[in-house]
């Protein structure tokens, strides 16, 4: 059954692509000699998408400073050119994402909320640990599900037989994903990263963020794979897989604490308190980066 699912999603015609335009991107930020101006200068190719990152880059999620960013050259210069990068990502693959019809609009929904709480979340452990992972700690958690955008899309009733199994089982997604489907939202969301040409660390969260230990960006996927479980632990979540856990006990703990980040000090109480209120930041979120087609799935 693996085979025939990623057989025929390989074979695909109508599969989501990425804007030209955000290809161009990603792939000048491999060239260790890529300029300001030529980031600048691409992204600007595609009017549209050049709106959304000035849109996003001054939001309270990225803004600094009282002065407005009205173009993109200074964007980068206030942001960074990673940042930057990291921004165009996340809007060129929710706006491909975010357009797509589904059957069952309620559990849309909950993806998108989740995913972006995970995001959110994980920025916040980046910033208590100083992990310095440069905004891919949270390009890694908005799109660590992608897979499950797609298996909702064209599996939809195999999907929704998983949903409920996991739910009936209270089980895992993806332990349920994989006896009626053969495979799983990792797989699928590793080779969408893979087919679209996204950063490898990317493709790496897709398919690792529920075993970091066998990730190859440990620290990213470690970071997301925590925030993962403390966004579904606010029931911000799109699948069964609710049950009980604790947090020094997950691999990603255990990973990025024999990395040498100060666990210890992490106050849990207090992390769970700061995120009382995130599915108000997620909605805000939504509000800033969104296309109507988004809006529409996330707030149905």
């Amino acid at each position: 059954m693996e085979r025939m699912i990623l057989q025929t999603i390989r074979h695909l015609e109508d599969l989501p692509t990425l804007p030209s335009v955000a290809v161009e991107v990603m792939g000048l930020s491999r060239s260790p000699d890529v300029s300001i101006k030529d980031i600048s200068e691409c992204i600007h190719k595609d009017p549209p998408l050049a709106a959304k990152v000035l849109k996003m880059a001054n939001s309270s999620f990225y803004r600094r400073g009282s002065q407005d960013i009205d173009t993109l050259h200074r964007a980068i210069l206030l942001m960074g050119l990673n940042e930057v990068i990291n921004i165009t990502t996340s809007v060129s693959v929710l706006t491909s994402l975010g357009s797509r019809k589904s059957q069952g609009q309620s559990l849309r929904k909950k993806f998108w909320h989740h995913c972006i709480a995970t995001g959110l979340i994980a920025r916040r452990i980046d910033t208590r640990l100083r992990l310095r992972l440069q905004g891919r700690e949270f390009v890694g958690g908005l799109l660590h599900d992608i897979g499950k955008i797609i298996l909702d899309e064209y599996f939809h009733d195999q999907f929704m037989q998983a949903h409920s199994l996991s739910i009936e089982r209270q089980c895992s997604m993806f332990e349920a994903e994989n006896e009626v489907l053969g495979t799983t939202h990792m797989e699928i969301g590793h080779f969408l990263a893979q087919k679209w040409g996204l950063p490898p660390y990317i493709a790496d969260v897709s398919l690792n963020h529920h075993r970091p230990q066998d990730a190859r960006f440990k620290d990213i996927t470690s970071v997301v794979s925590i925030a993962n479980l403390l966004a579904k632990a606010k029931e911000l979540s799109c699948g069964g897989d609710t049950m009980s856990f604790v947090l020094k006990d997950q691999q990603g703990w255990h990973i990025l604490k024999k990395m040498g980040h100060p666990m210890d000090s992490i106050d849990l109480e207090r992390i769970t308190f700061e995120i009382e209120d995130i599915g108000e930041e997620v909605r805000e979120y939504i509000s800033t980066i969104s296309d109507q087609e988004i809006q529409e799935h996330a707030h149905a």
